[in-house]
């Protein structure tokens, strides 16, 4: 029998796939640690957005105490603010003066925001590849 990549994971796919899924658990809870540590920063940058604008963003009201699950969302007016342009599709009905205000504040008070998309990233990646190591053999 030639060893093979193929042969090796469909071989061992319940176990690949069980690795897989203790680096997801282990993602998740650092998710969940990491999103308690930085409801501090989150803060912080809520109050300099309501010294300079007068107002937290809708978003962010709207889903400010809804808890772990709603953490993404209470952050996402900030992390789209961080990562696309002005104008474009992702940051329609924002404005562009907040959306310049979030770019170009240090990094002390947006790395967090950083750090939890690569984590989300992260976890995406590994349900993924464990997903199509365990059901790889259905299509061969």
């Amino acid at each position: 029998m030639k060893l093979s990549a193929i042969n090796f994971i469909t071989t061992y796919r319940v176990e690949i796939a069980g690795i897989f899924l203790i680096l997801g658990i282990i993602n998740y809870v650092s998710y969940v640690i990491y999103d308690k540590l930085a409801k501090r920063k989150f803060m912080i940058l809520c109050s300099l957005f309501v010294e300079k604008f007068g107002a937290k963003p809708a978003e962010v009201l709207i889903y400010q105490d809804g808890g772990f699950f709603f953490s993404f969302m209470r952050d996402a007016f900030f992390i789209k603010a961080l990562y696309f342009k002005e104008n474009s599709f992702h940051t329609r009905g924002m404005n562009n003066e907040q959306i310049r205000f979030i770019k170009e504040l240090p990094n002390q008070y947006t790395n967090w925001l950083r750090v939890k998309v690569r984590l989300s990233i992260v976890g995406i990646i590994l349900l993924f590849m464990m997903l199509s190591v365990f059901y790889l053999s259905a299509f061969i």
